[in-house]
């Protein structure tokens, strides 16, 4: 999301990319006086950002299960603010892999990623007597 004071994506990363790495893409640019860092192919851009922070805004989920998403998006800033942790680890388990499915390139490492956690999430609502790679029928079925 590019959240200035947030991001790791400084700098400092890019030199160690320029080091460890092969992606001439992502390398820091330099002329004469001044230094440019390549926008990553990774970062949303404001539009896509701002549709992900609507979704957010319209979420509600079943009383227990998370707090109010809704209330911690400022919509402003397109930031998230005063999320605790289990809120974290449900957003990043839960609604990372369905927010940003149709928003990431295709043919990346994350794509394969959410699709993966897709199928897994989805896999629980199938009858228990289904076999599939995630979900095993009990040993005495």
């Amino acid at each position: 999301m590019d959240v200035k004071g947030k991001t790791k994506d400084n700098i400092k990363a890019r030199l160690y990319v320029a080091l460890f790495c092969n992606r001439k893409n992502m390398e820091l640019v330099f002329d004469e006086s001044w230094v440019t860092k390549p926008r990553a192919s990774f970062v949303l851009e404001k539009n896509a950002q701002l549709l992900v922070y609507k979704w957010l805004k319209s979420l509600c989920f079943p009383n227990g299960h998370a707090s109010n998403i809704s209330r911690l998006v400022n919509m402003e800033e397109c930031r998230l603010y005063g999320m605790k942790s289990h809120d974290c680890n449900m957003f990043m388990q839960t609604l990372i892999p369905l927010t940003f499915r149709d928003l990431l390139p295709k043919a990346s490492i994350c794509e394969a990623y959410i699709v993966e956690e897709i199928s897994i999430f989805i896999s629980y609502y199938f009858k228990p007597h289904l076999r599939m790679r995630i979900k095993c029928v009990p040993q005495h079925d």
